[in-house]
């Protein structure tokens, strides 16, 4: 603080003279006080001419009856004068420096109230508002992010898919763009449109407006026939449902699109590099601008992709993509790089387990729902004829081994032989002690020795083949062509299983579901067939006694002969 200046010709001694004139009172006596009646002397003051101290704190009027030039205590801006030890009221005086700092003030509140948001009052600022910062997301690990949506599970890159991500809990979504041939961002992953939607052709020869209107996402060969045609978002309308909502991992899936996308989300989105990944390909264009623009960049890799090539960029990188193919060796070498690895994409919680291990910390996740809800579901909705969360074939994003369904309340896989589905949706809820039960059926019975039936007491959710070194071990119920029911131990690496039982039913009949029950005890595997007898195959065993379970088409030929289950439930 400082001590301001007062008296001078601004403070004059006044009394009342002959006739109640106003007269001057030289040489009056002044003391000044911090009230106008009652409170405390102030009599810590100065000399104005050279800031000696004021004997008591008096101070004697000139000649002309003027309070002469003094410096106040410290801080002090007014006062009041009490001329001639209380002769007559006290008189209020304001200091007479006041001027400058007044300007000073204003220039500060100018400067102040110009500044962009001072106060750091923006929503994302605001400790009660949800915060879907770059930062709060990779402080846990590992971190989820829906990859194309969670494109396993709802149709890839539709407002459909994200919305239904978003919606689940999903705190990061990756979201790919492309240009129209009129410039307008739309969402979607492919240069054409053939794999995905009911047109061909590349994307960037349509017109936004013949887009919206002709083309639809066809998701029901991957997802199952009860989904709707989905269309095509524009980059605006994915915005006005995700952003501020979670972190976006944005990519231009090609180069003409790179610098209107970095436009529009700069131009429209201001800050948006706090909750916005810029996501590339290491070897695309730009990257170091986009780090100088604020960016956090995402650059993936290939599978070769070697060190010098990493080590060019590495300076515009804050981090690394690998994808699930790598090998573990290879993903070793990049997390030792020293920044956060993403690998993209991810099906199992088997695959989890894998790439947390070797260090990475981001996983890309096209079944997002499966891996982090926690589902057990206990009845099928074969009847709805869409694919229920961990209903996995064995290739990922493939029709062709994508579970199908019949219309009638069926569930069936269309390839021969050795085909499986992954029910990790409808997990056990128990180790040690749960019942699946299921109706199947073969519209043409195959030949007696070949066999359909449900794989089950797995500890992990890896795939599972028949007459395949799987990787890790289980039960096996089958049922054969002829009637009889059996049941097998596979051992992880091994690949032909080991029987523990077999017993002969009534032979199957052509498009005529049977019914069974597996009941596993701490102690005992238990397959019952339902629909007749019933008959009752009983094992003691405890060696699996894993949640996961696989529908598998087993050994049959012929797709005349593929098993269709339905009714499935799981306690």
């Amino acid at each position: 603080m400082a001590r301001h200046l007062f008296g001078g010709v601004a403070d004059y001694v006044i009394a009342l003279g002959t006739d109640d004139a106003a007269t001057l009172q030289p040489g009056a006596s002044v003391t000044c006080w911090n009230a106008i009646s009652g409170g405390s002397q102030h009599t810590d003051l100065l000399t104005g001419v050279d800031s000696t101290p004021i004997e008591g704190g008096t101070l004697t009027a000139d000649s002309n009856g003027a309070v002469p030039e003094f410096f106040g205590p410290d801080g002090v801006t007014e006062l009041y004068f009490d001329a001639n030890a209380g002769g007559g009221p006290r008189r209020r005086a304001v200091a007479t420096d006041l001027g400058s700092d007044i300007s000073g003030v204003r220039a500060d509140l100018d400067a102040h109230t110009a500044a962009p948001n001072p106060h750091g009052t923006e929503l994302l600022d605001l400790d009660d508002v949800y915060d879907p910062s770059i930062a709060n997301l990779i402080a846990t690990t590992p971190f989820a992010i829906a990859h194309r949506g969670s494109g396993g599970e709802f149709p890839e890159h539709t407002l459909a898919a994200y919305t239904a991500a978003l919606a689940a809990g999903a705190k990061a979504i990756e979201v790919s763009v492309h240009l129209t041939a009129d410039g307008v961002p739309v969402c979607f992953h492919d240069t054409t449109l053939d794999r995905v939607t009911d047109h061909t052709g590349p994307i960037a020869d349509w017109t936004y407006a013949a887009l919206r209107e002709q083309v639809r996402v066809t998701p029901q060969g991957l997802l199952g026939a009860g989904w709707a045609d989905q269309p095509i978002p524009t980059l605006a309308e994915v915005l006005d449902a995700l952003y501020g909502r979670c972190v976006i991992f944005l990519e231009a899936k090609s180069n003409p699109a790179i610098v209107p996308l970095r436009d529009f989300m700069l131009d429209r989105y201001p800050g948006c590099t706090r909750s916005v990944v810029w996501k590339a390909h290491y070897g695309q264009g730009g990257l170091a601008d986009r780090a100088g623009e604020g960016w956090t960049v995402w650059a993936y890799m290939d599978a070769g992709t070697l060190d010098a090539a990493l080590d060019a960029v590495d300076a515009s990188v804050d981090m690394w993509g690998v994808p699930y193919g790598m090998t573990d060796t290879r993903i070793g070498d990049v997390v030792a790089r020293g920044k956060p690895v993403i690998c993209w994409e991810v099906h199992r919680n088997m695959e989890i387990t894998r790439l947390t291990g070797l260090g990475v910390v981001g996983l890309m996740e096209a079944q997002w729902v499966y891996l982090n809800k926690g589902l057990t579901l206990a009845a099928d909705l074969f009847d709805a004829q869409v694919t229920q969360p961990g209903t996995l074939g064995i290739a990922n994003y493939s029709e062709d081994y994508a579970p199908k369904f019949d219309g009638a309340g069926g569930m069936y896989l269309n390839k021969v032989p050795n085909d499986s589905i992954l029910m990790g949706g409808h997990k056990a809820p128990a180790a040690d002690g749960y019942v699946i039960s299921f109706a199947m059926k073969w519209d043409t019975v195959p030949a007696a020795s070949q066999h359909s039936g449900v794989a089950f007491g797995k500890a992990s959710d890896d795939k599972y083949q028949f007459s395949t070194a799987n990787a890790s071990g289980g039960y096996h119920a089958l049922i054969r062509g002829n009637g009889d029911i059996q049941l097998y131990t596979h051992t992880a690496g091994v690949t032909t299983g080991t029987q523990l039982g077999t017993l002969a039913t009534v032979a199957p009949v052509a498009s005529t579901p049977m019914t069974f029950e597996i009941e596993v005890t701490s102690t005992q595997v238990i397959l019952r067939r339902t629909d007749v007898g019933p008959y009752v195959l009983t094992v003691n065993n405890t060696a699996y006694r894993g949640r996961y379970w696989h529908v598998t088409n087993g050994s049959v030929t012929t797709l005349s002969s593929k098993p269709v289950w339905s009714n499935i439930s799981v306690a």
